[in-house]
């Protein structure tokens, strides 16, 4: 809750549902409530817990680095990744032993999940309210339970390849249109909804100490997914911790 964290919730003393017998009523009617107002979509099963934005930047560096060193390429064969301004690392590129290129990754936009006819970003119903995955007995509190709510995510992700030329532009862009294809089975693996490519944008310039560098923007449609879970005894205790604090 949007509020827990700013409420101690450690073990409270099980007498004091004694003297307010209605807490745990409200508990449970606002469980209640929490759980019915969420609307019923069955999670993907994936083998790790579902990945956030940030996470899945950090999937891309990670299989390209793992990629690389499987080649077993030198050090001006290989690219930077990188998710800092690309202005402070495109000045590598100008050195005398650069990287062959820069994978430049940012955020261009994000809005809640939608579903429904059309493509990603067209549909019309969003995901604005909570998403029920799972509901189960609380094994560490025999007769309460708890839920887990989720939201999805709909970004689009640019990573922009930089290079010293046109042509090593053009090509470091071919090769990693092929390379996102060919993980693409991993990210969805390891937690990411989904990776659909989105386009290509116009050909960038940048002109660092009187060198000339050239970029290629590529989007990608990324869905995401966060998880929240709902204990009933939770809140229980912030209820009970909440009319402490009021007296």
């Amino acid at each position: 809750m949007a509020f827990e964290s700013r409420l101690r919730t450690d073990i409270i003393d099980e007498s004091l549902l004694e003297v307010r017998p209605s807490v745990r009523v409200i508990a449970e009617t606002q469980y209640v409530s929490i759980v019915q107002n969420a609307d019923k979509f069955e999670k993907d099963k994936t083998p790790f817990p579902a990945k956030n934005i940030i996470e899945v930047m950090g999937l891309i560096k990670t299989a390209v680095e793992t990629d690389e060193e499987q080649r077993d390429l030198v050090d001006d064969a290989r690219v930077l990744v990188t998710y800092e301004n690309p202005d402070q690392r495109l000045e590598d590129l100008t050195q005398e032993r650069s990287p062959k290129g820069i994978l430049a990754i940012s955020l261009r936009k994000r809005q809640p999940g939608a579903f429904g006819r059309g493509a990603p970003l067209e549909q019309k119903i969003k995901n604005r309210r909570p998403l029920l995955r799972e509901e189960f007995e609380d094994p560490d509190n025999p007769g309460y339970k708890k839920a887990v709510l989720g939201y999805f995510y709909d970004n689009i992700m640019r990573i922009t390849c930089w290079a010293r030329t046109n042509k090593m532009a053009n090509e470091l862009a071919l090769w990693f249109e092929g390379f996102m294809e060919d993980y693409m089975w991993w990210f969805r693996y390891s937690g990411v909804n989904r990776i659909l490519f989105e386009d290509r944008g116009m050909d960038m310039v940048e002109n660092v100490k009187g060198i000339k560098l050239y970029g290629r923007p590529i989007d990608y449609f990324v869905r995401t997914e966060r998880l929240t879970l709902v204990s009933q005894k939770k809140l229980e205790q912030i209820l009970i911790r909440c009319q402490i604090e009021q007296q």
